[in-house]
């Protein structure tokens, strides 16, 4: 089966959307499907397309476009609405609420236009894929959407290939572990989405806990964030580095803001979870999990800076691939079965 696959730029593999759109493509195409995509560098898993030439073909020869949506003009968001004009199949997915749309400096008027538009395209596509139960929410009760489906994140179990790792990120982790008896790193970028000031509580109360902060913001304004001494800040690192400082690390910390600008509260959308769950680390988040985030034993959920210091305190390690555990091989199966179901139908 031949699939558009109208994505962020996935390749290489940077972080966030790009970590979830190489896998999902990765794993579908192992499944059998051709996909077919417009943007960004060639990648092992999908056919590269030139723009405009591509977008025929794509519209003529594929059996379904599968498009990552947003609340922006990208040609990515209009490609759907060209789709559905020619009575292409399409399966849209959604990984955030309009609401998110505040931290980007818009007001009430412009989200619920932004609602408005997004309810007159979906209520036209055939599926609906959102990556948890607050986002199924938001589609269901605000755009009035019933062909709605939960596909939650997966993960990988890291196994850097070290020749790739630079000698100085080796020796730098080498040496954190010296000092300090356990290693905790937090991922991600600084945003309002973030409690930052939770984390800086407990670097400040666990002295003898090493943190490590993997970010892609500007240097000089994380440092004079974080000023503590067991604070380790790594600047924009390759995705081959961040697995490595994951799989050296033994607590993941998972950190949210009370998202009170959400009406929907938080969406547990988060990459990094998975990610540390599925390489054995202490997960500690201030966040209810999903169902599937519970079933793991090394996932506990701290409602302030006491509780995380308890965990920490009481570390425990968890080897990965002693429990079952949730990969992008479980999503991207998932996500066939809808594909399947859709392209059976009237067929």
């Amino acid at each position: 089966m031949k699939i558009g696959f109208i994505y962020y730029n996935f390749y290489p593999v940077t972080g966030g959307p790009s970590v979830h759109g190489y896998h999902l493509a990765k794993e579908l195409s192992q499944l059998g499907y051709e996909l077919y995509k417009l943007n960004g560098e060639p990648d092992p898993h999908t056919v590269k397309k030139k723009p405009l030439t591509g977008l025929y073909y794509i519209l003529k020869e594929c059996d379904l476009i599968y498009v990552r949506m947003d609340y922006f003009l990208k040609p990515r968001n209009l490609i759907t609405l060209i789709a559905l004009a020619v009575g292409k199949k399409v399966i849209v997915e959604l990984n955030a609420p309009s609401d998110e749309l505040h931290l980007f400096g818009k007001n009430e008027n412009y989200i619920r236009k932004a609602d408005q538009w997004m309810k007159t395209v979906l209520k036209k596509v055939d599926a609906v894929v959102v990556v948890s139960d607050p986002i199924r929410q938001y589609c269901e009760e605000e755009l009035e959407l019933s062909h709605v489906y939960v596909v939650e994140n997966g993960g990988e179990i890291f196994k850097p290939e070290l020749n790739r790792i630079p000698s100085e990120l080796k020796e730098k982790i080498d040496s954190i572990r010296q000092d300090y008896p356990r290693i905790a790193v937090w991922s991600g970028s600084v945003n309002q989405m973030q409690n930052f000031t939770l984390l800086k509580q407990v670097a400040e109360q666990s002295p003898d806990t090493a943190l490590i902060i993997i970010s892609n913001e500007d240097k000089n304004e994380t440092k004079t964030s974080f000023p503590s001494g067991n604070i380790f800040p790594m600047y924009n690192l390759k995705r081959e580095e961040v697995s490595y400082v994951i799989s050296r690390s033994d607590i993941g910390l998972a950190f949210y803001g009370d998202y009170s600008w959400s009406r929907w509260g938080f969406y547990n959308s988060s990459l990094k979870v998975y990610e540390y769950l599925n390489n054995g680390l202490l997960t500690i988040t201030n966040k209810p999990g999903t169902t599937v985030q519970n079933s793991y034993p090394n996932f506990k959920v701290a409602g302030n800076a006491e509780e995380i210091l308890t965990f920490i305190d009481n570390f425990t390690y968890h080897s990965p691939g002693i429990q079952n555990i949730r990969t992008w091989k479980h999503v991207a199966k998932e996500t066939s079965k809808i594909i399947r179901d859709i392209t059976e139908q009237n067929s």
